[in-house]
């Protein structure tokens, strides 16, 4: 089975945080952006893609961890957040949140308010889609820089998290139909993003109750050696509820081999215990299965993934049939949004 190593990034967190507790004296009598620095100077040895900054005034401050949006980074950034030790009148955050007021910019003598930044959505696998423009005339010279500073805004508006998770493609409107856009202003943007997420997307972070409603979908790929190859999947369509839940970003696979009737029975059993077990405290959830070339692949979500581990291994123990475990970190869905129309 591949491991999941852990311990390089559980070595580094504790680094981190010991070099923080032995100097954080001395670095709450600096003032806040020499503070930052400070911090920032702790954490590039460990963590070089992540970045720290400050909320407050010292001695009592928050320090927010941001991955600048990365999601490829996040999963560092969460555990780093995670392994944090108590610090007395430090508050720690994983990820820029959102910004309650809308904010201007000024970027090589262009300036540019949230205001007029117009945003227009729609849901579009599983994601919201966003079309942006502007409520004013932007010179040609200046389109770049207008594009990649309304990105910027956005991140902070909706938060990093939600930013990189939840919002899928960003198309900004071409200049000569920006007169007649008529998106909103990204100050009023964040409830209809929510609306869409919660009530179009039906991603409501809910648990769902009761028995789970399935669909059957197929579909042919190539394999390598030129062959068309049939993979039909069986998704838990109740599990779109927990689409983006920052607490179910593992993916946790069972690939099993199927030859009979009799070995299906028995991995549909322990598909069945195994969703049971990690369904009982919001552990986990179950998304959907794959069966391509007479193999049988289950696929959950789980929030802690060696506790996950642990219980998909201590159920193998009543089973004979061969199973192989797989663990990737995937808080977008990715695995379950391809096989949502």
């Amino acid at each position: 089975m591949p491991t999941h190593d852990t311990d390089p990034r559980a070595a580094a967190c504790a680094g981190f945080w010991q070099a923080v507790s032995d100097q954080l004296e001395s670095l709450r009598a600096l003032p806040a952006r020499e503070l930052m620095e400070g911090l920032n100077e702790l954490l590039e040895p460990f963590f070089p893609r992540l970045s720290a900054e400050v909320a407050g005034e010292p001695p009592a401050f928050k320090l927010v961890l941001t991955a600048h949006g990365s999601v490829d980074d996040f999963e560092d950034l969460m555990a780093l957040v995670q392994s944090s030790p108590r610090l007395p009148q430090v508050e720690v955050e994983a990820f820029r949140q959102r910004s309650s007021d809308g904010f201007g910019m000024r970027m090589n003598d262009f300036e540019l308010a949230s205001s007029e930044v117009l945003v227009k959505h729609e849901p579009y696998r599983g994601r919201v889609a966003l079309e942006i423009g502007f409520a004013k005339p932007i010179p040609m010279d200046m389109q770049d820089h207008a594009r990649h500073m309304s990105l910027i805004m956005l991140d902070h508006i909706l938060g990093e998290y939600d930013f990189a998770v939840k919002v899928g493609a960003v198309d900004h409107v071409e200049v000569d139909a920006q007169a007649d856009f008529d998106g909103v202003p990204l100050d009023d943007f964040v409830p209809l993003f929510d609306a869409c997420w919660r009530d179009e997307l039906g991603h409501t972070g809910v648990f769902p109750p009761g028995e789970h409603a399935w669909s059957g979908v197929s579909a042919t790929r190539e394999a390598e050696d030129g062959r068309e190859v049939e993979v039909i999947v069986m998704r838990n369509d109740a599990a779109t509820a927990l689409v983006g839940r920052a607490d179910l970003c593992h993916r946790l696979s069972v690939a099993t081999p199927i030859e009979s009737g009799e070995e299906l029975e028995e991995a549909r059993t322990y598909e069945d215990r195994l969703t049971a077990r990690l369904q009982t405290h919001e552990a986990g959830c179950c998304t959907h299965v794959v069966l391509e070339e007479g193999v049988r692949t289950v696929h959950f979500q789980v929030a802690d993934p060696e506790t996950a581990i642990s219980h998909a291994q201590s159920l193998q123990d009543d089973m004979d049939l061969p199973a192989t475990l797989d663990l990737a970190f995937d808080p977008a869905w990715k695995s379950y949004r391809i096989w949502v129309g």
